[in-house]
């Protein structure tokens, strides 16, 4: 049952910025996702999956927010990488989850 309730997904609203060379521009996105808890070297992290398109320098920024099924979640990106899971593409971050609250 929990693994179950690890693959269902979430429409989620990310912000994000594009590092430039005159500093960073905010952008924003609504994907479909999948958030979970994992532990790597001794860290928990969060796993944040996102199905489908990716947006446009998500790939290329170093902190992100997610507000998903009334949580906010924030913290720097630690890592990120491409995956497929049955034929669909699907994005992959793992970041450090500096800012958890709830939205009422």
């Amino acid at each position: 049952m929990n693994a179950e309730k690890n693959r269902r997904s979430s429409i989620a609203e990310i912000d994000y910025s594009r590092d430039t060379l005159f500093g960073p521009i905010p952008m924003q996105a609504t994907c479909r996702v999948r958030l979970a808890t994992i532990e790597q070297d001794g860290h928990t992290l969060r796993e944040l999956t996102i199905i489908g398109d990716v947006p446009d320098y998500l790939s290329k920024s170093s902190i992100i927010r997610i507000a998903l099924d009334g949580r906010i979640e924030a913290g720097p990106i630690r890592d990120h990488y491409a995956t497929q899971d049955s034929g669909e593409e699907q994005f992959t971050l793992l970041f450090e989850n500096e800012h958890r609250r709830r939205v009422h």
